[in-house]
C-alpha cells in the first residue's frame, strides 16, 4: 500500500500546487483518469465545505491517501467541532446555491464516513479500483 499525508494550510489547499500534488501521486498508483478525476474532486469539494461550513479557526486540514490494488482511501481530518450529517444527501435543485458537494462526494465514492475525531471532526472516502 502506497500513501501520502498533506498537512494543509488554507495558503497551500487554495494554491494549484495541491491538485498537481494529487496528480501524481494517483499518477504513480496507476490509479485510471477517471477515478483520478473522482478523487481529487472529492478531496476538493470537501476541503469548501470545510472553509464555507465552519466558523472555527482552522490550524490545517490533514489529508492522508492510501492507495492498493484494491481501494483507493481519503481520510481528511481537521479541527472545525463535528456536525452530524443525515445517512442520505438528496440531489438539491438546479436552482440551489449551495449542496452539490456532499451529494458529489456521496455518490462518487463507494463509502463515505463521517464522524467525530479527538481533534475535530475526520472524513473518510473510500473508492474501489477496478
Amino acid at each position: 500500500m502506497n500513501s501520502i499525508q498533506l498537512n494543509l494550510s488554507q495558503k497551500i489547499w487554495t494554491s494549484k500546487l495541491l491538485c498537481s500534488e494529487l496528480e501524481q501521486f494517483l499518477q504513480q498508483n496507476s490509479v485510471c483518469t477517471q477515478q483520478r478525476f473522482k478523487v481529487i474532486t472529492c478531496i476538493l469539494e470537501a476541503l469548501s465545505n470545510v472553509l464555507q461550513h465552519t466558523d472555527s479557526q482552522l490550524e490545517e486540514v490533514v489529508v492522508i491517501i492510501h492507495c492498493d490494488l484494491e481501494v483507493i482511501t481519503i481520510d481528511l481530518l481537521d479541527n472545525s467541532p463535528y456536525t452530524e450529517l443525515s445517512d442520505q444527501i438528496d440531489c438539491p435543485s438546479p436552482f440551489s446555491l449551495s449542496g452539490r458537494g456532499l451529494w458529489i462526494i456521496q455518490n462518487w465514492m463507494d463509502q463515505m464516513k463521517f464522524q467525530a475525531s479527538v481533534a475535530g471532526t475526520h472524513l473518510r472516502l473510500s473508492l474501489l479500483r477496478g
